[in-house]
């Protein structure tokens, strides 16, 4: 581990050393002037700003306010184990801290109880707390949400002729080292790999491991699977409940990743010429590989990120995986963001025009949806102001809603105001 220490390092004094500003074109025509010690580098602008009264949202939250209480009670559990000492974030121009962040929560909790109208609960939030307001990708306020879900798979825990695709335990040569820990300008990133002759270096990708056989005889594998693009939709949910042949239902949770390059694998098939955009499903795709298996090497390997498990037994059905945050997330409540910029456990109010399903996951058409969610989760993919990840839970509602969600809206964040005293 000295050597892993040395290696980062290094790493980070190298960076400091180099910078990240990049120089000037030169200006042979201009006259000399003092030396003035200016970044090239824009200013960045604010992740979020504090929303002015008259362009606030109307709170309102049209679904089923039980899960919703769920998942403010699993907040105040994190809260409650947070360590202290844990560091402030930026709220424009507020320094919002995790007992700030407790404290709303707890009053959050307190007016839900109360079981107020609906024109009571958009007064009280308004009197009550600040709202900051995701900048987004251009610092317009529109964010782009996606959806994720816990799929539900058939999956064997023996090899047969049938389930012949595997899962991987967390490798022990796999090391993950948190580079905030060295500075914080860091905070949130991280740096995943193996040593190799005293280095740390990328660790394998998926043509390694799925087609080379990198874990091949170290006794790593968990489960097996009939099809490879279960296993690529598991890795992209990151969780999700395995289906075994004798009726038993157990969980594969996300253990640890190689933090290689993502791609998703319909995503690859759409930029390789396989499949065209328009009409693309996980069953399209899945009939292309069955019926080009010279090609489901190079598109599968596309995808350089591979996901490591680790089976819970048996699956509580009313549980969903664990998130960030270290507890379960909640389906229609819990959402992903760069957690470099909003901390975990921050209430928060989306609104999105999102596709409208039906409980056998039929896809209705679209309608506006608004409702309170939780800052519970991350994911490799969400990073910045711009993007936002919404968990749907599991079923084929969910599936149905994870797949058609890529819209814009807006996403604000509720902190209690600061005290007068």
């Amino acid at each position: 581990m000295m050597k892993v220490t040395l290696v980062i390092f290094a790493l980070f004094l190298a960076g400091c050393a180099t910078g990240t500003r990049k120089a000037g074109p030169a200006c042979p025509a201009c006259p000399q002037v003092p030396a003035v010690a200016v970044s090239s580098k824009a200013p960045e602008a604010a992740p979020m700003y504090l929303a002015a009264p008259e362009s606030l949202p109307v709170f309102a939250d049209g679904d089923d306010l039980k899960p919703l209480l769920k998942a403010a009670l699993l907040n105040r559990a994190y809260f409650q184990g947070l360590k202290s000492g844990s560091p402030a974030y930026a709220f424009g121009d507020r320094k919002i801290t995790p007992k700030e962040l407790s404290d709303s929560n707890e009053e959050f909790i307190r007016i839900l109880e109360i079981s107020p109208s609906a024109r009571d609960l958009d007064l009280l939030l308004k009197e009550k707390f600040d709202v900051f307001q995701l900048a987004g990708r251009d610092s317009t306020g529109t964010v782009v949400f996606s959806s994720y879900y816990e799929p539900t798979l058939e999956a064997s825990l023996k090899r047969t002729a049938e389930y012949k695709y595997p899962i991987y335990a967390k490798p022990d040569d796999l090391i993950s080292v948190n580079l905030e820990d060295f500075n914080e300008k860091f905070r949130g990133e991280k740096l995943t790999g193996r040593l190799k002759d005293g280095a740390l270096v990328p660790y394998s990708d998926r043509e390694q491991i799925d087609f080379e056989g990198a874990l091949k005889n170290k006794g790593l594998e968990l489960a097996w699977f009939k099809k490879r693009s279960d296993i690529l939709d598991l890795q992209t949910e990151g969780s999700g409940r395995l289906q075994l042949p004798d009726g038993r239902a157990i969980k594969a949770n996300f253990a640890a990743t190689n933090s290689l390059k993502f791609k998703g694998w319909l995503t690859g098939m759409i930029e390789a010429g396989a499949l065209p955009r328009e009409g693309i499903s996980p069953e399209k795709g899945q009939q292309y590989l069955d019926e080009h298996p010279d090609k489901v090497r190079p598109l599968l390997s596309m995808n350089r990120r591979y996901v490591f498990f680790k089976l819970e037994q048996p699956a509580d059905p009313e549980e969903g995986p664990a998130g960030t945050y270290g507890l379960p997330l909640t389906g229609w409540r819990s959402i992903a963001i760069d957690n470099t910029l909003v901390p975990m456990g921050t209430l928060a109010f989306m609104r999105v025009t999102a596709p409208d399903v039906d409980e056998e996951g039929a896809l209705l058409g679209r309608k506006p949806d608004s409702r309170f969610v939780f800052c519970q989760d991350t994911g490799g993919a969400i990073k910045g102001p711009g993007r936002v990840d919404f968990f749907s839970g599991n079923g084929k509602k969910a599936r149905t809603f994870a797949f058609k969600l890529w819209d814009p809206g807006q996403l604000y964040l509720l902190v209690l105001k600061e005290s007068k005293l």
